[in-house]
C-alpha cells in the first residue's frame, strides 16, 4: 500500500514537474455588471520558442508593425454578465510537447450601476489587494457651441454642469495611508433606448491601490474629511479598512 502510494505521488509531481505555469491577470478590481476588463494572459513562451526557431541572427521584437508596440501578453476585453463571484482560469495549453497551465482568479461583480445623480465610495479586493474606489454621476447639460467659423457643435449626450468637480481623495490622507496605484476615467452614460438629443449622465471612477507598509496601522477609518469636492448633503459613513 506504501508503494502504492509512493507511486501516486511520483506521478503526480513529475506531472507538475512537466508543467508550465502561466499568469492571468485582469485590470480592474470588482468591475459592475457590463463593464469592460481587460483579461491577459502572459505568453512570453511563445516568443521565446519562435526565437529560438529564427535562430541568433533574427531578433523577434515586440512591434506589430513598423510604427507599432504591443505587450507580449495575449490582452482581450471581457465583459462580466453576473453579479457575485465570479471563477476566470485555469486554463491548460499544450504547445510543442509541454503542457502550461494558468491560475485562477476569482472576482466579485458589482451590480450594473443605476443612471441617478450619486456618489458611491467601496473597498473593493483583488488577490488579497485592497482598493478604494469612488463613483460619481451627475446629470449633464445641453450644450451647443459656435466655433470661430460660425459652425455650431452640439455634444450628444451633453455635458457635466460649467465647474463641475467630481468627487476626489484630498492630499492630506496621503499622511495616513499610502497609494502605490492611481487609475482614474470618465465618461458619458445614456439611458437604454435613449432618444436623439437626450442628456445622459457623466460618470466617473478613480481607483487607488491602498499600500500597507510594515509601520502602517491596522485599520484606517475613511470618513468625509478625506475628500474634497463632496456634493452638498452628502452624507459619507466611516468606512473601516482592514490592513
Amino acid at each position: 500500500m506504501k508503494n502504492i502510494s509512493l507511486l501516486i505521488i511520483i506521478i503526480f509531481n513529475f506531472n507538475a514537474f512537466c508543467q508550465n505555469n502561466l499568469k492571468i491577470e485582469i485590470d480592474n478590481p470588482e468591475p459592475r455588471v457590463g463593464e469592460s476588463v481587460l483579461f491577459s494572459i502572459n505568453i512570453d513562451f511563445l516568443k521565446d520558442n519562435i526565437q529560438e526557431k529564427l535562430g541568433s541572427e533574427i531578433e523577434l521584437t515586440r512591434s506589430t508593425s513598423v510604427h507599432g508596440m504591443q505587450s507580449d501578453n495575449f490582452e482581450r476585453v471581457i465583459v462580466f454578465n453576473k453579479v457575485g463571484l465570479n471563477k476566470v482560469g485555469p486554463f491548460e495549453f499544450e504547445f510543442n510537447g509541454k503542457k502550461y497551465i494558468t491560475n485562477q482568479i476569482e472576482i466579485n461583480v458589482q451590480p450594473k450601476i443605476v443612471l441617478e445623480e450619486n456618489l458611491i465610495v467601496r473597498i473593493a479586493e483583488l488577490k488579497g489587494e485592497k482598493y478604494i474606489i469612488i463613483e460619481q454621476l451627475v446629470k449633464n447639460i445641453a450644450k451647443t457651441e459656435r466655433n470661430e467659423f460660425g459652425e455650431m457643435t452640439t455634444y450628444l449626450g451633453g455635458l457635466a454642469p460649467d465647474n463641475f468637480e467630481f468627487a476626489k481623495l484630498n492630499e492630506e490622507i496621503k499622511r495616513s495611508i499610502e497609494f502605490d496605484d492611481f487609475n482614474s476615467s470618465s465618461e458619458t452614460l445614456m439611458p437604454e433606448n435613449s432618444k436623439y438629443g437626450e442628456v445622459g449622465f457623466s460618470y466617473s471612477k478613480i481607483r487607488y491601490r491602498i499600500n500597507f507598509s510594515n509601520d502602517s496601522d491596522n485599520e484606517y477609518i475613511l470618513t468625509e474629511k478625506d475628500f474634497i469636492n463632496l456634493p452638498k448633503n452628502y452624507k459619507l459613513k466611516p468606512i473601516i479598512i482592514k490592513k
